[in-house]
């Protein structure tokens, strides 16, 4: 593809232009080649696909099956699944994961609750003059609070939910 003619392209401060309000101020730039990248086209889905099934064409399909003969209706190849012994230990270490995690949250939720002391943790030097440090100081400890039995709450659900998953899945 031969790029065409180019314009002068002219920068006027921050505004790149080939039609300057007012030539004297801006600065013509070099002249470079133009560059036409073409984008890559989606493939259709096999959801928007008709309710027919497609017969083979004089171009090969990765999706389908080799099975086929010419003229003869495709079968899509299925992803091969994770056999259920991979699965299993994956899910396993997945619950180990979120345990420990929750253990953790647990243990800092410990930790917070109990320098926050009811509402009232200590004071620190810096704070006995300037009381606003610490009630910014105490907030921010109830937000952090509210922040760790949040995530409390949605490390169990999760954890339940890895659970529900695995009972399923065995026969």
């Amino acid at each position: 593809m031969a790029a065409q003619a180019q314009q002068a392209v002219y920068r006027c401060g921050q505004e790149y232009t080939n039609a300057p309000r007012e030539p004297g101020l801006c600065e013509p730039l070099a002249q470079q080649a133009i560059t036409v990248i073409n984008g890559t086209r989606p493939a259709p889905s096999l959801a928007a696909a008709p309710a027919s099934v497609p017969t083979r064409s004089t171009k090969p399909d990765p999706v389908a099956a080799e099975t086929s003969s010419p003229g003869q209706p495709l079968t899509l190849a299925v992803p091969a699944r994770t056999p259920d012994v991979q699965q299993s230990e994956r899910d396993a270490q997945a619950r180990t994961i979120l345990t420990q995690e929750l253990d953790k949250a647990r243990a800092q939720l410990a930790q917070l609750v109990q320098s926050y002391n009811h509402g009232e943790p200590e004071k620190w030097a810096t704070e006995t003059r300037h009381h606003q440090k610490y009630l910014d100081r105490v907030a921010e400890m109830k937000a952090a609070i509210e922040r760790t039995e949040r995530d409390i709450d949605s490390l169990q659900r999760e954890l339940v939910r890895r659970t529900v998953q695995t009972s399923r899945r065995t026969p």
